[in-house]
Parts: C-alpha cells; sequence; structure tokens
C-alpha cells in the first residue's frame, strides 16, 4: 500500500509510477509478467463554477466531469428546466429541455448526460444527493470511440453541486432568479497508459482472469489502492503453489479506468480475444475491499448464473459460512467495473468481505462517502479486514484453479432465458409471438439438466473436452442473454434490459 500511496490519474506520472512498482515486485516474486503500452482516449476534469446572476454572496462549490464539455472562456448562460421528479429516468426529456440548463437530480450518470444532450439541452446540472461532491465521468462509449460510437462523445457541459446548494438554486429559481452561468474546464486526448498483466501457469492453457484498476482519483487508497495490493499478494501466493493448478490464474491491474471509461480493459479484450474467448474460464474484478468498517464477521458469494452457484457452495462448504437463501430473481449484470467480456460471456463470480453497512459514520446516503474524492486516503483502509478479503478470495482461487472439471452450470443459464422469454411475452401480449423463442429455451433447460447431472469424467483428456465443452456454452449464451453488441463489440456502458436483442418487444 505503501508503494503505490500517491495520485495515480490515468495517464499521468503517478499510473506509470506504480505500475512500474508492481513491475519489480512481481520480479522479486517470480511471477511471469508483461507490461504493454495501451494507446488511449482519456479526459481530466480540470474545474467547473456556478454563479446566480445578481447573487455575488453565494457560489456553491461545483464540479464538472471526465469527457464533459468545456465551454466558452464567458462560460454558458441559459434557463434552467427542472426535470420532473416523476419522470422515469429512461423517459425522453420534454421539447421545453432544449437550449436549457437541465436540472437533474442524484450523481452523474453517463445516461443523464446522453438524455439531456438528445433533447438539445444546453447543459446539464446535477445536484446530488448529498452535500459531498463526488467526480465522475460521463461519457456512455466503452473503452477508446469507434467510428459507429463516437457520435456518443458528449457535447454539452456537465457540472455537479451538492444537495443544499441543490436546494437554495431551486428557491431562488421559485423568486425568479431561473437563470444561471456555468463555467467548465475539462481536458480529453490521446495518451498511452501502462497494463500490467501476470500470470501464474496451471497446467493447460486455460486461465481464471482476476483483475482491480490501477488508476484512481487522486490517492484512491480504497478505489483501489486496496485491491491493487490484494491481487498481487494473491499472485505471490499462487506462485508457491504453481504444481497443485489444472489451469492458471491471469492477474491484471487495468489502467483508464476512471478517466477512459475502462480503456484499459476494453483495450485487453480487442487485442486478446482469441486467448480469452478459448481459455478464460470465469473472471472475477475486486473494487473496493478492505474498507474500514467493514464486516469482519460476514462473507458474501456472488456470481452470473452458472457460477454464482459454485461461490454460494464454496463458501458454505469450504469456509463453513452461513448464507441467505437463494434469490429466484432474474439476474442481469451491470454494464460498470471494467466488465469489459460481456460480449465474449465470460462469467464472472467473486467472494468476499461485505462492506461497511449503511448506518456507519462512512456511508451517506447509501454511499460511501469519500468515495471519488480527495478524502479516500490510506486511514481508511482497514488492513485486518483487507488481509481477511485476500485469504477468503485467494483460497477460491485456488479451489477453482486446481479442480480438474470446471463446477460451470448451464441450467441455471437457461433457466434466465425461459424467465425472460416468458416476462417479454408477457409484456409484448398478442402483439409479438415467442413460442418459438420460449420452445427453444425450454428444449435448451432439458438438455442442460441433463449435461449437469452427469457424472464427472475421471479421464484427463474427457476431462479436458468437457471443460472446453463447458466454457463454449457458457460464453455463448451469456453474450446472448445479457449483450446486444455480440461478441465482438462494447455495449454502452448504460443499463440494458435481458436478452436485449429481443427486447424492443416490450414497446409493441
Amino acid at each position: 500500500l505503501d508503494g503505490i500511496n500517491y495520485d495515480r490519474t490515468s495517464g499521468k506520472e503517478g499510473e506509470r509510477r506504480a505500475a512500474a512498482f508492481l513491475e519489480k515486485k512481481l520480479t522479486e516474486y517470480g511471477v511471469a509478467h508483461t507490461r504493454y503500452d495501451v494507446r488511449a482516449y482519456l479526459s481530466w476534469p480540470i474545474r467547473a463554477e456556478v454563479t446566480v446572476p445578481g447573487d455575488s454572496g453565494w457560489p456553491p462549490k461545483a464540479v464538472t466531469a471526465a469527457f464533459g464539455v468545456s465551454t466558452p472562456p464567458g462560460g454558458l448562460t441559459a434557463e434552467l428546466w427542472w426535470i420532473p421528479e416523476d419522470l422515469p429516468d429512461d423517459a425522453p426529456l420534454a421539447a421545453e429541455a432544449r437550449g436549457r440548463i437541465v436540472v437533474a437530480r442524484g450523481l452523474v450518470s453517463p445516461d443523464s448526460v446522453l438524455r439531456a444532450q438528445l433533447a438539445g439541452a444546453a447543459a446539464i446540472l446535477h445536484v446530488n444527493n448529498a452535500d459531498i461532491l463526488h467526480e465522475m465521468i460521463a461519457t456512455t462509449i466503452w473503452g477508446a470511440p469507434t467510428t459507429e460510437s463516437a457520435e456518443r462523445i458528449p457535447r454539452i457541459p456537465v457540472v455537479s453541486i451538492g444537495r443544499s446548494d441543490g436546494e437554495k438554486l431551486k428557491a431562488a429559481a421559485g423568486k425568479g432568479a431561473s437563470t444561471i452561468r456555468l463555467v467548465t474546464e475539462v481536458q480529453k486526448g490521446w495518451t498511452s497508459i501502462p497494463l500490467v498483466v501476470a500470470d501464474v501457469k496451471g497446467g493447460s492453457a486455460d486461465f481464471v482472469l482476476v483483475a482491480t484498476h490501477l488508476d484512481a482519483w487522486y490517492e484512491g487508497m480504497t478505489d483501489t489502492g486496496g485491491t491493487v495490493a490484494s491481487i498481487l499478494e494473491m499472485a505471490r501466493v499462487l506462485q508457491k503453489s504453481q504444481k497443485d493448478l489444472k489451469r492458471g490464474v491471469r492477474f491484471a491491474w487495468w489502467p483508464g479506468h476512471s478517466f477512459g471509461r475502462y480503456a484499459g480493459s476494453g483495450w485487453y479484450v480487442d487485442h486478446f480475444w482469441a486467448d480469452l474467448d478459448a481459455h478464460a474460464v470465469a473472471y472475477t474484478n475486486l473494487d473496493g475491499s478492505g474498507r474500514r468498517g467493514s464486516v469482519m464477521d460476514g462473507v458474501y458469494a456472488r456470481g452470473w448464473p452458472g457460477i454464482g452457484e459454485y461461490s454460494r457452495e464454496f463458501v458454505t462448504t469450504k469456509l463453513k459460512k452461513a448464507l441467505p437463501p437463494v434469490s429466484t430473481r432474474l439476474f442481469r449484470p451491470g454494464r460498470d467495473s471494467d466488465s469489459a467480456f460481456q460480449g465474449i460471456g465470460v462469467p464472472e463470480f467473486n467472494v468476499g468481505l461485505p462492506g461497511p453497512p449503511r448506518e456507519h459514520p462512512d456511508m451517506t446516503s447509501g454511499r460511501v462517502n469519500y468515495w471519488h474524492t480527495a478524502q479516500d486516503t490510506l486511514d481508511k483502509i482497514d488492513l485486518k479486514a483487507l488481509v481477511l478479503d485476500t485469504q477468503y478470495r485467494v483460497a477460491q482461487l485456488y479451489d477453482l484453479a486446481a479442480m480438474p472439471v470446471l463446477p460451470l452450470k448451464v441450467a441455471p443459464i437457461a433457466a434466465q432465458y425461459e424467465q425472460a422469454i416468458l416476462d417479454l411475452q408477457k409484456a409484448a401480449g398478442a402483439r409479438f409471438d415467442l413460442a418459438p423463442a420460449l420452445t427453444a429455451a425450454q428444449a435448451l433447460g432439458a438438455a442442460a439438466e441433463k449435461l449437469d447431472a452427469a457424472p464427472r469424467p475421471r479421464e484427463p483428456a474427457k476431462q479436458a473436452a468437457l471443460n472446453a465443452l463447458l466454457v463454449r456454452l457458457t460464453h455463448r449464451l451469456n453474450s446472448a442473454l445479457y449483450t446486444k453488441a455480440g461478441r465482438f463489440d462494447q455495449d454502452p456502458a448504460a443499463e440494458l434490459p435481458f436478452l436485449p436483442v429481443l427486447a424492443r418487444a416490450r414497446e409493441l
């Protein structure tokens, strides 16, 4: 932790220094590793100002967002338009938004910025749910822009203010002060960022992918200095048990997470697609482990259907911990947290120590109050919590890498297909016939039940063949269930429905 305790803004000296530190330690540990120089399109927010004409005594504290737009030097002055509180988050904005500064509630999100832009807004001003201002990123583009996605690069200024200032602004608007001036300064550009990847080799070309992000807002010691150190320790420990591993464990420290919308992991999937598709059996991404106030006597087990069942079984049988009942709801992975492998369909999993509960003093409005701020410093790390979390995770990695046959299941994925199609059919009614798709999903489910229940082979060649089949099946099924762009592109960093290629049937 001491070795990376400095500003690690992506594309800057701190990030490069941290990558060099990782290379030094991996060399000491005897872990094979490679450093790639990734060309990435990044953005750095510089400053923001909000002024209410005629009210010189009240300058709200404000921040702008990465990939927002810089205003002209004199700023942008326009009328305010408040998004109605009862308007759904996915509903288009009214014509009144055109040419005005749209005021939205909550943290900046790429969805909200794009919605305001599509409505012709002059800018968007977010009023946070608390008075803490968190650094954010405004683009929906995952990684480097392409000729198809570049039109979604934000074209309007983006500003955040705190809740108290938002209430004052609304009160001033009620008195007739409905015009404000915004000043924003944001830098953007192409640069080179360092990606360090380490391999603890196993008995086959298959591997479990384990990652966190190297860059941070400021020192970012919980987001994610703690997990940078955690997976480095996992690599050191697993290297000593290499002879036991049936498959390898690959570690990656992604750059460009906070300043390039997952630029590092996006670059990696583009450049190593074939290897990932053939050999990446599962993916776990760490972010935020070891925060002070973590629940030391608790544990969680997560994972996509098909691998989440293994996470739960590992916790109850190997860690001997109780877990709450299994949820039967449809599972939809988020489009965030360097989850860049959804198009390929690599299933995600993890176990770990729960973070601070909502009532902890570090929590405000359900969020860690120092997250994405300059206050995310070393004192926010609880070393005992970080060590215990690392022990849980490295134990599961060893278990997953050492077992002869993968614990992947297909029936839980098939069940998600069937339920998603039933929900779509109910929404579409008689306007669209999903019966053929439902029949196919039910046939898949029946075949999957047989496969999951079949005895596992003992011969190494048959074990390898079954493992390859499970990887191929889970990749293909997950990709269609969760992505619209498919296996060779990235969906936007935004919420998507299940079976997104079919989901527009709801609109009928």
